[in-house]
């Protein structure tokens, strides 16, 4: 079992001067929505409004055998289990890391105890065993047409979903920036610790046996062409910075 102690001294996890834990029974009397739209290509993103803990995006990606829910949404109640089945339902669940663990078991027992993925190398943070999990490595396709693909970074076992049309759901993996059109590598998002130039370069690389032009990150940014390009745009520069190659600027 997680506990706040963990928490506190996980370098990746915060609790911010304004944040404050919760309960179920409070986010359920709260009034709230869900945010939803249509990306096209059989991808729809889900926010809960307003939001709570970091606020992520879950998505729900449709194929022709199967929806895969990727990022879970942290809270479920009938209505956004009510859009989710008029969707298609789910036949997959998976999260980018640890972080995006929390409800992702709910979600499988509204659905038929459907399957859920996750990456072995961070099993260690499940709040809970269970055999709905199921644990992979590398590479996995939980629903034909959408794989799972582990690159680490953020935690050991972070990963990406790609579509067979090349969409990217990079997780926390990839983020965006305050740039147009630039993407960002990072280990602690609350602390701004940057991934190290190896890493970058591991997860690019490990991306190059793929092919995508759309991005969409954790928190919302998009990236709705040339996508690879603007991964290894970014890339190459966080590395060379890094690296030191520009210190004599600084």
């Amino acid at each position: 079992m997680l506990t706040s102690e963990v928490v506190s001294i996980e370098e990746r996890g915060d609790l911010p001067p304004h944040g404050t834990w919760t309960t179920l029974e409070a986010l359920a009397a709260q009034p709230h929505h869900t945010e939803y739209a249509d990306h096209g290509r059989g991808v729809h993103s889900l926010r809960r409004v307003p939001r709570f803990a970091i606020g992520h995006r879950s998505f729900l990606v449709q194929t022709a055998h199967g929806n895969l829910l990727w990022d879970a949404p942290s809270y479920l109640d009938d209505d956004v289990v009510a859009l989710v089945r008029r969707l298609g339902g789910v036949a997959a669940i998976a999260a980018s890391h640890p972080h995006m663990f929390g409800a992702q078991l709910s979600w499988s027992r509204a659905f038929d105890r459907v399957p859920v993925y996750v990456n072995a190398l961070d099993q260690e943070w499940l709040p809970q065993q269970d055999l709905l999990i199921e644990l992979w490595h590398d590479e996995v396709e939980p629903v034909p047409g959408v794989r799972l693909v582990h690159v680490g970074g953020h935690m050991r076992g972070s990963s990406v979903a790609i579509t067979a049309d090349g969409t990217l759901l990079a997780g926390d993996t990839i983020s965006g920036g305050l740039a147009r059109d630039w993407v960002s590598f990072q280990r602690s998002f609350p602390k701004n610790i940057p991934l190290s130039a190896a890493v970058v370069q591991r997860i690019v690389t490990r991306l190059d046996a793929y092919d995508y032009d759309r991005l969409y990150t954790l928190g919302g940014d998009e990236i709705d062409s040339a996508a690879k390009d603007v991964v290894h745009r970014s890339a190459e520069t966080h590395i060379r910075w890094v690296s030191g190659e520009f210190d004599h600027l600084t």
